[in-house]
């Protein structure tokens, strides 16, 4: 049986291993903790075959595509947070519709942009002039239980 169970682990390690390429790109801790930048490349995605993915302390994700940056948190798994560009419309003033950016919302941003450029991933979405992130509901009836948290 634990022979068995080994060969088991191997296989699915395997696989998951093949299924994303993942490339750590720059790791650091400062004042609001750790921060990693990561890319993921051959994604089964119909739309997107490669992202710029920002971890920080296992809470939050970031990801950077060619369309949008969206933002994805640990506390409300059900939301997701699309970077938003124009001016807030007066009448949605209010943190359920819309969230400014926080101090570690501006450094992720102005991080990943500098690694998109060094990248030379010259077709992404690039944060300059966003003015909050617009929240959208994701699960409606609550995350899944058994999906684990991991980048939108």
């Amino acid at each position: 049986m634990r022979k068995e169970h080994l060969i088991l682990l191997c296989s699915v390690l395997f696989l998951h291993s093949c299924s994303v390429n993942r490339t750590l790109i720059e790791r650091q801790r400062n004042q609001h903790g750790s921060l990693k930048f990561y890319t993921e490349v051959d994604l089964k995605e119909d739309r997107h075959r490669k992202k710029l993915v920002a971890k920080v302390n296992n809470s939050a994700y970031y990801s950077f595509y060619p369309d949008k940056i969206v933002k994805h948190t640990r506390e409300e798994k059900q939301l997701i947070y699309t970077l938003f560009f124009e001016q807030i419309p007066k009448e949605m003033d209010d943190p359920k519709y819309y969230q400014k950016l926080s101090a570690i919302d501006s450094l992720v941003l102005s991080k990943g942009d500098r690694i998109l450029d060094s990248l030379q991933w010259q077709n992404y979405q690039r944060p300059h002039g966003a003015s909050a992130f617009q929240i959208e509901v994701n699960f409606y009836h609550g995350y899944p239980k058994n999906e684990k948290f991991r980048p939108y």
